[in-house]
């Protein structure tokens, strides 16, 4: 089977389960909001070596809001919920768990069969992480709970968590706080991850906080 056919029998199948365990699918993308979190997950295929490999992230549903106003994209705010998983220009988020497992055969019935495990057993993990969150800050700690293990594991990647870190304090209504954080990774020559028309995130987050307090 070439790569391209083991993909589309994939997204047909990443459809019909993500159906069933009620989550959504959009270009290969599988997702949910639960309560107050965003959820996604990536499962790809390798047939020559019958494997899939997956991994789900999380982010707070409102980062997006907050993010697309600091970037000056309000009108990503009309966008379908599928756009906070697959979009170019959306908040960052954190993984929770990943891995691969390697199948007896690379068919549809065992592709099947795998892509159902993987639902067994990230929904369960998806409902725990969802109902822990009652607050900006307990995602700030379930956040840096999962940013701890991912250091651990990659101790060498370049991951921080600064943008949600500022993100939640304009959520919290904390501008000087956010500002503080800004200056600091300006100073520190981070960019964010993003930028927009010559300027960084934290310079974009800068600028927003001061035209939001002269408002």
């Amino acid at each position: 089977m070439s790569q391209s056919e083991s993909d589309k029998i994939l997204n047909k199948l990443l459809k019909e389960e993500s159906n069933r365990f009620g989550w959504k699918c959009s270009r290969g993308f599988v997702f949910k909001k639960e309560k107050d979190a965003f959820f996604t997950i990536l499962i790809t295929g390798q047939p020559k070596i019958k494997r899939l490999s997956w991994s789900m992230r999380f982010k707070h549903y409102d980062f997006d809001y907050v993010f697309w106003d600091v970037v000056k994209l309000p009108e990503n705010k009309k966008q379908p919920l599928s756009f906070r998983a697959c979009g170019a220009w959306v908040a960052p988020s954190m993984e929770v768990q990943s891995g691969n497992t390697t199948l007896d055969k690379w068919e549809e019935e065992f592709i099947s069969t795998g892509i159902c495990s993987v639902f067994e057993l990230l929904d369960p993990i998806s409902l725990d992480v969802a109902s822990s969150i009652t607050s900006y800050q307990s995602n700030l700690g379930v956040l840096e709970n999962y940013y701890s293990q991912l250091m651990k594991k990659y101790p060498n990647a370049v991951r921080t968590i600064w943008v949600e870190k500022l993100l939640t304090c304009l959520l919290e209504s904390k501008p000087n706080e956010a500002k503080e954080i800004a200056s600091a990774r300006i100073a520190a020559g981070d960019s964010g991850g993003f930028n927009y028309e010559g300027s960084s995130f934290y310079q974009l987050a800068n600028e927003y906080v001061d035209t939001s307090q002269n408002t």
